[in-house]
């Protein structure tokens, strides 16, 4: 896919603000290969490409006549609302391979019996040629047990990435239920009023 861009002539907030006014989305382009470039693109028609080439998805940029390859390597977002506040995009060339986080995802928790899934880490970093790049990994918890993980070396990734991050950190694993019966038996003590003391009763009983 490829989606049209134009050059910013003007920076800054207000330049920014009034952008964003009319529909725009404020980027910035930078490779190996090319200087970081300020641009503007259309809001919906880059959602549009992103929703059809995935997050890390790779599409066409046109600035100005000039066509890059690219992918989005970060974006930010208003604080109050998911609306995009910028992107930015890293171009590349035919077999260069890059940096890219790749999201992991935990999916079959539902059928697990006994135990919660902690997730410990929701990306990894591999080195890989952008267009080879898959969108997401998943984890498959179904089978898992209490007491199990799987570690970032159990995902298998694409032939030709290379991993950054640490192979023996763990993704996920499969902890105990949170036992409170003994909160329970010490809260529902807690609450038993103790037996009023009769005050002066040993004074009689030694009288007598």
């Amino acid at each position: 896919m490829k989606i049209l861009a134009e050059k910013r002539v003007q920076t800054g907030t207000s330049a920014s603000k009034k952008a964003r006014a009319a529909g725009k989305l404020p980027a910035v382009v930078y490779g190996s290969s090319v200087e970081s470039m300020p641009v503007l693109l259309d809001l919906k028609a880059f959602e549009d490409t992103i929703r059809a080439v995935g997050a890390n998805g790779v599409f066409s940029l046109d600035v100005d006549g000039e066509v890059y390859k690219v992918f989005v390597k970060d974006s930010a977002s208003f604080a109050l609302t998911p609306k995009l506040y910028h992107v930015d995009l890293q171009a590349f060339t035919a077999g260069e391979t890059v940096v890219m986080t790749i999201p992991v995802y935990v999916v079959g928790e539902e059928n697990i019996q006994e135990g919660n899934v902690s997730q410990s880490i929701s990306e990894i970093e591999i080195e890989i040629a952008p267009e080879e790049a898959p969108t997401s990994f998943e984890v498959d918890a179904s089978s898992l047990e209490i007491g199990d993980s799987v570690a970032v070396a159990d995902i298998e990734l694409p032939e030709n990435a290379v991993l950054n991050t640490d192979a023996e950190l763990t993704v996920i694993s499969v902890i105990a239920p949170e036992d409170i019966t003994d909160d329970l038996e010490v809260s529902e003590a807690s609450d038993e009023m103790p037996e009023p003391e009769v005050i002066g009763a040993d004074e009689e009983d030694s009288e007598e």
